[in-house]
């Protein structure tokens, strides 16, 4: 499977669950576009989590519908894909990455709240564990052409 060069090429070009992580914290994120979005996402569900105001976050969850669209164009441009037999992912990438950063933002704030040893804690945190790894189960199936993501 890792032999054939588009799945190498794949592999390449889409972030590994731990690089995603590592930009929602704000670390060794400025060299790759797909990042900078899941980066700017995560600050985007911190700063809606602490406010009130209606108004303000239907502007900050416009500007994340434009970081998800960001990242879906930036996947259709640069993200060769196997077409034939593949199935179709219920999501597209961007809408898999913001799913992530709003789950990383949350353990953060549940375990910050409630202490590292609460069962809300645990609770978010596994969640959080589940999506990283669908994410990777998702990266594998697209570069090895069982799933293709969705076009937009």
């Amino acid at each position: 499977m890792w032999g054939d060069p588009m799945t190498m090429s794949i592999a390449s070009v889409l972030p590994t669950a731990p690089q995603l992580l590592c930009a929602f914290q704000g670390r060794r994120f400025q060299d790759r576009v797909l990042l900078r979005s899941a980066h700017a996402l995560a600050e985007l569900h911190e700063r809606r989590a602490e406010i009130g105001d209606s108004l303000l976050v239907a502007e900050i969850d416009c500007r994340r519908i434009e970081l998800v669209d960001d990242i879906n164009d930036w996947v259709e441009q640069e993200l060769p894909q196997h077409r034939s037999g593949a199935l179709v992912h219920t999501e597209s990438l961007g809408a898999v990455v913001d799913r992530m950063a709003r789950s990383w933002v949350k353990a953060n704030q549940v375990i910050d709240h409630d202490g590292a040893g609460s069962d809300n804690t645990h609770k978010h945190w596994y969640h959080l564990a589940e999506l990283v790894d669908g994410y990777t189960d998702l990266v594998i199936d697209v570069a090895g052409g069982r799933i293709r993501l969705p076009e937009q």
